[in-house]
Order: C-alpha cells, then sequence, then structure tokens
C-alpha cells in the first residue's frame, strides 16, 4: 500500500516524490564529497615518512682502535665529533648509505632535500623509487620541476648540484604541489657534509604533521556543521505535505489499521524517495569527482586518484539514508500514533519554553572556562564541546527566538499580512524555524572564524614585528653534536663580502664570545659554580640597518644582544628591541642587560647568526641560493612533527610566523570551506522548506484569495514567515559568535587588539542574507499560480 500511495497517488505524490528525491540527491553529492576529501587527507597521513629520521647503528661505548675512537656514547657508528663521517667504519658497521635531510624554502613554500650517498648495491631509497640517484643526479617531485623550468638559476636551481635524472614517484609525495628533491652524491662528498648520518633503512613512520590534530578536529567540526543543515534539508524535503499525509494517516487509525500498519506504510513513501535520492546523489558525485579532486581544503591539493569515498561511503548512502528516512518518517507520526484525533481537529503544538537557552549559555560558560585553563591544562577536552555545544545551542534556541519575534512583530507591526505571519510563526516556530536553521549555523561558524583566525595572523607579523617579515636568519650554532659551530673568521669574512655585492642586500653577522676554558656544553658534567653562557655581539652600525633590533648607546660600536630571540618559533613571544640584553624573559619581556668589554675585536670570533635583508623576494631567493651553497645551515631536523617548532632553519621571520599559521589557515580554510557548502545546502533546505510549505497550506492561501485578500498582501505574509526567523536567529548566531571570539583572543593573546574584518565580514553576511532572500522570494511563483481560482480544488 505503501508503495501504492508513493507510485500511484496522483500529481501531488509524484511531485513530493520528485522534490524529494532531488532534496536527497543534493545532500548525498556533498556528503560524498565530504567523505573523499577526508579520505585523501587520511591517505596523506599515512604516508610513508622518508624524511624522518632514519636507522642507524648506535654504538653503546667508545670503539677501540682509528678513528672509531673518538665517538661518543649513543653516537651513530661512523660519525667523528668533529660531524665528519668515517666511510670505513660506517661500513664496517653495516651502514647502506649516507643520508642528509634538510629543509629549505623558496618565497614561503617549504623544499624538502635529501642527499644521499650509496655505499651498498642494496641502499635504501624513497617509496616507489628502485635505485638511489647516482653522483651528479637528482630526482625532484613535479611541482618543484616546473620551478627549475621557470625560475632564474640564480634564484633557485643554484642550489642543488648536478642535473635532474627523473620524477619522484607519486608514492613518496603527499601532495602534488610538493617541493621535493633527492640528490645524489659520492660516498667522500657526503662524507664531509655537515650533519650527515651512515644509516641501514630509511623510516617506515607515518607523517604526523602540526597541522594534524588540526585538520581531524576540523574536519570532525565541519561534518558535524555540515550535517545539521542537510538533515535539516533532507527532513524537510521527506515530511513535504505532512500536514496533510497526517490526515490522511490519522484518518486510516481511526478506521481500524494499526499504528505498525501505519507506520509501514509512512515508512516506505519516505524511504523510496530517499533511495531513489541517494543513487541519484551517487550519480551526481560520480559526474562531479573530477571537479571534488580540484578543492584546495587542507592548503595543498590532494592527488585525484586518492579522493574517493570508498566501497563502505557508497554503501553507507546507500543503506544507512533509506534507513533514517524511514526513522525520521515513523518518528514524526508519534501525534497519529497515540492521538490521531488531535491531527484531525489539527492541535497546536506546545510552545517552546526558555529552557531551550540552557545549552547555549552552558556552552559559551564552558568555553569562558577553557580559554582561561592553564596552557598546561587539557583545555582541548574542554573547548571543542564547548563549541559544538553552543553551535548546537544557537539552534536548539531558534524556535524560543521565533516565537518571541512573532509576538513582538504582532504588537509593532501592522495590517493583514503581518497578522497573519505573526499568528503563523506563534502558532509552529519549530517548523518556521526549521526552515532556516542551515543558515544561522553558517553564520556563527563563519563569524567565530572571522573573529578569530584573522586576529591570530595579523598579530605574528604586525605592530613591532612588521619589519622583520621578509629579514632572513641563519642560525649556524646548532649543528649537531660535536660539530664545530658558527663560522670562522675568514669564512664570515669571505660570506659577508659576496653578500654585500649582492646589489639590494644587506646582511648583519652576530658574533658569539669566547668560551670560558675548562667546560663547555659538550663535556658531559655539569657546568661550574658561576658558569655564565657565551654572549652574542653585534656591530652598532651594522644593527642599524634593522631599527627594530633596538639602538645602541650615543659613541657605542658594539653591543650585546638577545640572539636566542630571534630563533622563537612563535612571533607572539619575540619580545623587541633586543640591543642591550642578554637574555629576555618570554613571559613577562623583561631583558637582562649586559655589556660588551672594552677589548673586543668583533674580527676574532665565530659568526653564530646572520640576519640577511633584501630589496625584493627575488633579491633575497639569490642571497639564500648563495647562502645554501656556501655557507649552509645543515641541522638534525628530527622529524615533520618537530618542524613546527624548529625555528632554526634558513627562514625568514615572516616564513616562521608562516609554519606556525599554516595551522590557524588550514583551519580557517577548512571551516570556511564547510560554511560554504552549508550555505549551499541551507539554500537548498529553504527552497524546499517554503515550497513544502506552501503545498501543505494550498487551501487556506487559495481560500484567502478567492474572499478578495491581495496577491501582494499573501506574499507579505510568506516572506515574513521565512525573514523573520531568518534575521532574528542570524542576529542571535552572530552575537553569539562574535562574543565567544572576543573572550579567546582577550584571554589568549593579551595586549592584542581584535583584527575584525567588518567589511568582508559585512559585504559576506549581505549576499547570504539577500541569497537567502531571493530563494524565499522566488518561491512567489508558485504561490501566484496555485492559489489561482481554477486550481480551486479541494479533497
Amino acid at each position: 500500500m505503501g508503495m501504492r500511495l508513493t507510485l500511484r497517488g496522483g500529481r501531488e505524490a509524484v511531485i513530493r516524490l520528485i522534490v524529494t528525491t532531488l532534496a536527497v540527491a543534493v545532500g548525498v553529492a556533498v556528503m560524498l564529497g565530504v567523505f573523499s576529501l577526508f579520505n585523501a587527507y587520511q591517505n596523506t597521513t599515512t604516508r610513508q615518512c622518508w624524511e624522518c629520521s632514519p636507522t642507524t647503528i648506535r654504538s653503546a661505548s667508545a670503539s677501540a682502535g682509528g678513528s672509531a675512537s673518538s665517538q661518543g656514547p649513543g653516537r651513530p657508528v661512523g660519525l667523528n665529533a668533529d660531524g665528519s663521517v668515517d666511510l670505513a667504519a660506517a661500513q664496517q658497521a653495516g651502514a647502506k648509505e649516507l643520508w642528509n635531510f634538510s629543509q629549505d624554502f623558496y618565497q614561503g613554500t617549504e623544499l624538502r632535500r635529501l642527499d644521499l650517498a650509496a655505499l651498498t648495491a642494496d641502499a635504501p631509497t624513497l617509496p616507489g623509487m628502485h635505485t638511489v640517484p647516482a653522483p651528479g643526479e637528482y630526482y625532484v617531485s613535479p611541482a618543484l620541476s616546473h620551478l627549475l623550468a621557470t625560475v632564474p638559476a640564480g634564484e633557485l636551481g643554484d642550489r642543488f648540484p648536478g642535473h635532474q635524472v627523473g620524477i619522484i614517484p607519486r608514492a613518496a609525495l603527499y601532495s602534488p604541489d610538493e617541493l621535493a628533491i633527492v640528490i645524489g652524491h659520492t660516498p667522500q662528498e657526503s662524507a664531509s657534509r655537515p650533519a650527515t648520518e651512515p644509516i641501514t633503512a630509511m623510516s617506515t613512520a607515518k607523517e604526523v604533521k602540526g597541522t594534524t590534530t588540526i585538520y581531524r578536529f576540523a574536519f570532525a567540526f565541519g561534518t558535524v556543521a555540515l550535517l545539521l543543515p542537510i538533515i535539516i534539508m533532507v527532513g524537510t524535503a521527506t515530511r513535504l505535505s505532512a500536514a496533510r499525509r497526517e490526515e490522511r494517516y490519522a484518518a486510516m487509525r481511526l478506521v481500524g489499521a494499526t499504528p505498525r500498519q501505519v507506520a509501514t506504510v509512512a515508512s516506505v513513501e519516505s524511504s523510496v524517495g530517499a533511495a531513489c535520492g541517494a543513487v541519484l546523489g551517487m550519480l551526481g558525485y560520480l559526474a562531479l569527482s573530477s571537479q571534488v579532486a580540484k578543492v584546495n581544503v587542507t592548503g595543498t591539493r590532494f592527488f585525484p586518484s586518492e579522493v574517493s569515498p570508498g566501497l563502505l561511503g557508497y554503501l553507507g548512502v546507500l543503506v544507512l539514508v533509506p534507513v533514517l528516512a524511514a526513522f525520521a518518517a515513523v518518528r514524526s507520526l508519534r501525534r497519529v500514533q497515540y492521538d490521531p484525533l488531535a491531527v484531525s481537529r489539527k492541535a497546536t503544538p506546545k510552545p517552546p519554553t526558555v529552557k531551550r537557552l540552557i545549552p547555549l549559555l552552558l556552552g559559551v560558560a564552558l568555553f569562558v572556562v577553557a580559554v582561561n585553563m592553564p596552557a598546561s591544562s587539557n583545555a582541548d577536552g574542554v573547548t571543542y564541546p564547548s563549541l559544538i555545544l553552543t553551535m548546537w545551542g544557537v539552534v536548539f534556541a531558534g524556535p524560543w527566538v521565533t516565537m518571541w519575534s512573532s509576538r513582538l512583530l504582532a504588537r509593532i507591526g501592522g495590517g493583514a499580512a503581518t497578522m497573519l505571519a505573526a499568528r503563523r510563526l506563534a502558532d509552529d516556530p519549530r517548523a518556521t524555524f526549521r526552515t532556516v536553521a542551515g543558515v544561522t549555523v553558517a553564520v556563527f561558524v563563519g563569524t567565530a572564524v572571522a573573529g578569530v583566525l584573522p586576529t591570530a595572523v595579523a598579530a605574528e607579523t604586525s605592530g613591532p614585528r612588521a619589519p622583520l617579515t621578509d629579514v632572513l636568519r641563519l642560525r649556524y650554532d646548532m649543528s649537531g653534536e660535536g660539530e664545530k659551530d658558527g663560522l670562522s673568521p675568514d669564512q664570515a669574512a669571505a660570506t659577508l663580502h659576496n653578500l654585500r655585492a649582492m646589489p639590494g642586500v644587506s646582511a648583519i653577522p652576530i658574533y658569539v664570545s669566547a668560551a670560558a676554558p675548562g667546560w663547555t656544553p659538550d663535556s658531559g658534567t655539569a657546568p661550574p659554580p658561576g658558569w655564565q653562557p657565551p654572549l652574542d655581539y653585534v656591530s652598532c652600525s651594522e644593527a642599524a640597518a634593522i631599527p627594530a633590533l633596538g639602538s645602541c648607546a650615543p659613541g657605542q660600536t658594539v653591543s650585546v644582544i638577545a640572539a636566542d630571540e630571534l630563533f622563537i618559533d612563535n612571533p607572539l613571544m619575540l619580545h623587541l628591541p633586543v640591543l642591550g640584553y642578554s637574555d629576555i624573559d618570554r613571559t613577562s619581556g623583561s631583558g637582562t642587560a649586559a655589556t660588551v668589554p672594552s677589548d673586543t675585536d668583533l674580527g676574532k670570533l665565530q659568526v653564530t647568526t646572520l640576519m640577511v635583508a633584501a630589496s625584493n623576494p627575488a633579491t633575497l631567493e639569490r642571497a639564500r641560493t648563495y647562502l645554501d651553497i656556501h655557507a649552509p645551515v645543515l641541522i638534525g631536523m628530527g622529524s615533520p612533527d618537530q618542524w613546527s617548532t624548529n625555528a632554526a632553519g634558513p627562514m625568514t621571520f615572516g616564513e616562521v610566523a608562516s609554519v606556525r599559521d599554516e595551522q590557524y589557515r588550514a583551519a580557517q580554510q577548512m571551516i570556511m570551506f564547510v560554511v560554504g557548502l552549508t550555505l549551499f545546502v541551507a539554500g537548498c533546505g529553504i527552497a524546499v522548506a517554503t515550497a513544502g510549505s506552501l503545498v501543505e497550506r494550498k487551501r487556506p492561501f487559495t481560500l484567502l484569495r478567492l474572499s478578495g485578500t491581495p496577491m501582494r498582501t499573501l506574499r507579505r505574509v510568506v516572506f515574513l514567515e521565512s525573514a523573520l526567523p531568518l534575521f532574528a536567529v542570524s542576529v542571535l548566531a552572530g552575537l553569539s559568535a562574535y562574543a565567544m571570539a572576543v573572550i579567546a583572543v582577550r584571554s589568549l593573546a593579551k595586549g592584542i587588539s581584535m583584527s575584525f574584518p567588518f567589511g568582508t565580514y559585512s559585504v559576506a553576511v549581505s549576499v547570504v542574507v539577500v541569497a537567502a532572500l531571493g530563494v524565499i522570494l522566488g518561491s512567489m511563483t508558485l504561490l501566484s499560480r496555485m492559489t489561482r481560482s481554477e486550481y480551486a480544488r479541494f479533497e
């Protein structure tokens, strides 16, 4: 009987089936797209991390004889105290390869470089590669290959010795946009290269970045935010003409049908449309899958072959969507099941109470607690639930806000249209709010993102830090255990001469004072009483090229500088100025003043830090290329999950900030992507709900028109019924999100003013509201057609 009512129930049943199928198809296609992108991201996190620390042979104690005697406990076998590699000892211990990984940058984009030298025929190599590059050859990623062919060699290509012989396979890359290179060397060349390690195997660990948690939360948060409007839209579609159907089901109950029989008929009616929509949605996704693969969600594109929901995704959609539709249909029949007479008499549902504000208030209160928890506490366990609770609280409070808005409209408004709309809203605020619930979710999420993330990003490169954004800084005192730290006076003189010979380049060296004799940090013992670390010095005349560093006293030629502060990975903790201080407290910003001995001769000291400023990006890349060749910064990189907190590489201050900002941008891009999808689904939901509401009330609207009510009055009624909850609850959502953003900024970034993009935000919200109103106004054509006198047919 359910199939007969669905397929042979007349014109109205066919229209309801078509609209339900289309609405479900849109929701299914969107969800399959989200699942596909999430699966693609999951594949990148399970990629073998060939950049991570490889397998080495560690010595348990000092070896006897030969150069091995200079090896300390725990140091890789074959690695000498000065950082060079003893080839004989390494090969004797079973090493298969000399491995040297370093991190470079090109115009703010990370470049992963691996220098290798095979020691055996079975030397390990990257996933998908069968051989190690021969000396003088290198393999590059497709993106880097394109840059090498288009960018002047002095800005990039000259950094890499040899010539390109191939492309790195996809199995070794996390994105088609990744910049990576694997360079082959002779064992002798690699042995003399700082930070080289003899290894036996590549790392088999999975890559985990600092943004992994951000992305996982963003996908989860986005899925919740996206599921709400999809569920609302699909639920609305499956309940098209619900009032008419409830009357029919109530009549069936009154003539003797059992609750089970009625539930079966209702579930079949809903399941048929949902099943057709699921199949159509899958076909729609397959038709658009090539475009989905081009979507940039995490800041880098995915490989197209990895963008797929998988077999489980397809099966889940085919099975769960019809089942959920049937469940929703059965649940909506509670009044029919237990009180069919109330349905026949059209009893007014109970109005929402003020208790609906409790989840919203509780969510905001939990968020205030979370942002004020100490950094060492597990604040994430409170922050995420509070955000979800607040977002759900806005939706849960929507009917109550709609009810009071309608009462206010009835008091201050006038005319027949206002009174009719106010009465309709007051009678069933849940049904009217359901139409615009998806838009309010998008407004909440968009407002919160616009308040917090731009402020976090802007704060790291604004204020006193702004002049340092494009300044390159290199640190030479972190080469590794037992290795020589800093550039010698001769090396420094040659490097500075060549850099300053480049047009538009200025270089500022920072020198380290001679260490106290008798003890060094590498001694393996506790420092003697009263020991102080060596001070860092800079020439006042050279430091004047970057005024943000500070200023010297009149007549002063050399100043102490807190050089360690220049390598903080969090720019918000970079306190300026740094001249005149040996150390700066990163919490309070107060510095420890120090003076320079009168007999200090900078020309005899090693250079541990080098700062380079350039007039434009191309000049900066030429300077970086020169340094990469003649004065490279080579340090033990560890693994990618440490890179976001490793600010010692050859980066500009802006690039240091961008490494941290990657997390903010990742979250922002993910959430804004979800907001866009949410708005699209919400717009479809408004169209479905408005059309369904008009179809359900065809009889009263037709009677009103036949009795002489002007068409413009009926249009105003329909417009006010949708526009009032849209405006009222969107204002509540926007204010709640803005308040939470203000609380977060003031609590987490004290002293930083909120950078809320009012102009862009106002334009975006205006476009969203106008688009939603446009969808509502578009239904007026249906209202005009269905209320014509020639169509006045009643059951």
